[in-house]
């Protein structure tokens, strides 16, 4: 794999944006990046055909898997940048934008440009984003959810120059820039002298007009002394310093000078805590800043600002960016920060339930419900305070601690990610292994195992988790030949609620069968080996269908893939309320997320119509226990996780290696199931099911006994 980033070619003078490019470049050919010029041309007009040509151009030589860091804008619009990343993709290439500016946020005429410049960041993987005010901005207008950010936090300001003068209080302000309205004030009539260094003109008797100056020489001209200023002569421009970055500021800190900025910058807690320079509301008041600023602050700040210098010089905020970026784009793993020192406790985020469990191996498993928005969880020893463990997702409830003694305490908290590491949110009470028995096994939680040794602990500790104390876990042993029963027997000699049954290989639908034969509950809830129970799951089916007095209720649940979290079984009908099967039905015929999983279910219901040895059981068996309840609640809270990340084979995947008449009898036997066995008053909606599996299959395969099966249908 080869890495590219974009240079910005072509202008007649040396603007801001094409110097940050130009030195970006110059950092990323330090780190064996290579360069892909882009010039600055007349885009308007461009045919198709000839703008495909320049792409071509730009591109040549990117090879499938190559990483190309784009640094936008590039001054020739949104529609071609736009168009340059498509046509990188097209070749397999794969994207991170480096956002060195924002016109949508720059200029108060554009805003029109907004909605183009999001639908072209979404094209990215990672974007390098100015500060943690943008990427939050960006989130709030648009940015596909589980984008990747690296944020930069402060330009830098490379130089050959060896060695510069050390700062000296001269009570003097040095603006870099043009006095356009925009960045700064035409008129400076304060009592305090100014440098300016453009070639544009600043009235004022004590302004000294110093000229446009190239880098080296600016720099050692402002490392003369005084302060640097970074300021702005509009309100739109005050919002911009506000998420942007400002190369002035790199300039004045490159050069070793204290700088004074206006408050809400998006890099004064950078500025203020690292002692750089003064943060203030008004120009009067930077002025009687520096008026009153002793010899002895003033070396104070200059010597922070040495601390820094060599960061800014030598490019290295430029180098963790790229860095970073590339990281990301490999690696699942690189949203690893270190714990910030702010603690946020946000109103609307809290830890409603945490639980800690004996665990197979002689660990620990926590587990937790947390109500609010985290981008992860942090677990400590509540005796030590030491770090124990890390879950890196928001969506994760269990983290599993090894070799850790019984009797330990833990503390969870919340975390979000910020500029300077993570921030907490919440954090939760003090909680260990509690010993806590069930008083009566009002549901039951069915799960079948074969061959489960190396995931199924993780399954039977979330069962073990629930919030919902009067449960039991029955685990049946479908003819294992490994270690399953060992780590079956370790929970059982430790947890009452957990029963044990054995029996020869017969499959999944015998041994949820006859897990239910031994049920005590009066509920009925199935797991799989594999997957987990989010901690309330028992508790929000069972209220609901209490409450709403139903046969069945069920939730969503979340598939777990190498790419992530993904939506599944999610239904368009009224939450936790009674719903009439025949209502109900008619969503599930379009939507048939056909799961026994997930559930509670009345066990006289299940008891009397048990789950039939067929291929594709739960197709078979759902639709027709369905067909005998007279009313369901949905819940679409994803209170089961069907992970995909454990077995990348299962049964189902493995029948479809099978001959064409082998595939059609698995399919024919599910569908004449439900049409036999169900309930003869809900025939019409059955048969309505039935049609449409059957059309699917028409569809889907060139066989042509589904169209003979279709027919046959129609006419029952």
């Amino acid at each position: 794999m080869n890495v590219y980033i974009t240079k910005l070619n072509g202008m007649s003078y040396m603007s801001t944006e094409q110097y940050t490019q130009q030195m970006t470049a110059d950092i990323a050919h330090s780190l064996g990046i290579r360069e892909m010029g882009i010039y600055r041309y007349q885009a308007d007009g461009e045919s198709a055909e000839n703008r495909a040509r320049r792409y071509d151009g730009i591109i040549a030589g990117i090879g499938q898997g190559d990483l190309v860091i784009c640094q936008f804008p590039t001054g020739n619009g949104v529609e071609f940048e736009r168009g340059l990343v498509r046509h990188i993709k097209a070749y397999h290439g794969r994207i991170v934008i480096f956002v060195h500016d924002m016109e949508a946020v720059m200029y108060e005429d554009r805003p029109s440009l907004l909605g183009d410049i999001v639908d072209l960041y979404n094209e990215a993987e990672v974007l390098i984003v100015p500060s943690a005010a943008m990427k939050r901005f960006l989130m709030e207008h648009g940015v596909r959810s589980g984008m990747r950010y690296v944020v930069q936090e402060m330009w830098d300001y490379t130089t050959s120059l060896v060695s510069l003068d050390s700062g000296k209080l001269k009570r003097e302000l040095h603006f870099a820039g043009d006095p356009d309205g925009v960045r700064f004030p035409r008129i400076w009539d304060y009592k305090m002298p100014l440098h300016i260094y453009s070639n544009q003109d600043c009235q004022g008797s004590l302004v000294q007009k110093m000229g446009w100056l190239p880098p080296d020489r600016l720099l050692l001209e402002l490392s003369k002394g005084g302060f640097g200023l970074v300021w702005y002569g509009n309100e739109s421009r005050h919002q911009y310093l506000s998420m942007s970055n400002s190369l002035n500021l790199a300039t004045y800190l490159a050069a070793g000078i204290p700088v004074i900025v206006p408050k809400g910058i998006s890099n004064q807690c950078m500025i203020e805590q690292n002692h750089l320079g003064i943060a203030v509301d008004t120009l009067d008041e930077a002025v009687e800043t520096v008026k009153s600023m002793t010899e002895q602050d003033y070396q104070g700040y200059a010597a922070a600002v040495a601390g820094v210098t060599p960061l800014l010089r030598n490019g290295f905020f430029t180098k963790k960016c790229l860095v970073d970026a590339i990281q990301m784009c490999m690696r699942k793993d690189m949203y690893v920060y270190s714990e910030s020192n702010e603690v946020y406790m946000l109103p609307d985020c809290a830890f409603e339930y945490v639980c800690v469990n004996e665990s197979y191996g002689d660990n620990l498993a926590v587990s937790w419900i947390f109500r609010g928005e985290a981008e992860g969880y942090l677990v400590y020893d509540a005796d030590s305070g030491k770090l124990v463990g890390e879950a890196f997702h928001g969506l994760e409830h269990y983290l599993l601690l090894e070799n850790y003694p019984k009797e330990a305490r833990f503390i969870v908290k919340a975390y979000v990610r910020a500029v300077r590491g993570k921030m907490i949110v919440a954090r939760s009470n003090v909680a260990g292994v509690s010993g806590k028995q069930p008083v009566k096994a009002r549901v039951s939680i069915i799960m079948p195992a074969y061959n489960a040794e190396e995931y199924i602990a993780r399954s039977i500790d979330t069962a073990l988790a629930q919030s919902f104390a009067d449960m039991e876990l029955i685990i049946v042993n479908d003819g294992s030949t490994d270690q399953t029963q060992k780590v079956i027997d370790w929970y059982q000699e430790r947890y009452p609620q957990v029963k044990s049954i054995c029996q020869s290989n017969a499959g999944q639908a015998s041994a949820r069968n006859n897990g239910v034969e031994h049920a005590e509950g009066d509920y009925i809830s199935y797991m799989d080996s594999d997957d987990m129970l989010r901690p309330n799951m028992i508790e929000r089916l069972f209220d609901s269908i209490k409450r709403n007095e139903c046969d069945i209720s069920m939730s969503s649940a979340y598939q777990i893939t190498n790419e992530g979290y993904e939506e599944v079984g999610a239904y368009p009908v009224k939450e936790d309320t009674s719903i009439a099967i025949e209502d109900f039905f008619e969503q599930y015929i379009r939507y048939a997320y056909s799961v026994v999983w997930g559930k509670l279910y009345r066990k006289n219901l299940v008891k009397a119509h048990p789950i039939p040895s067929v291929t594709y059981e739960d197709s078979a068996w759902i639709p027709c226990i369905l067909s005998f309840a007279e009313k369901i609640c949905y819940i679409n809270e994803h209170l089961y996780e069907y992970d995909r990340t454990i077995r990348n084979v299962t049964y189902v995947h493995a029948s479809m290696g099978k001959s064409e008449e082998e595939q059609y009898a698995d399919r024919r036997d599910y569908v004449m199931f439900f049409l036999e066995n169900g309930n003869p008053q809900k025939k019409d909606l059955l048969k309505k099911l039935a049609l449409g599996y059957t059309l699917g299959f028409v569809n889907k395969f060139s066989y042509p006994k589904f169209k003979d099966l279709r027919e046959d249908i129609e006419k029952l």
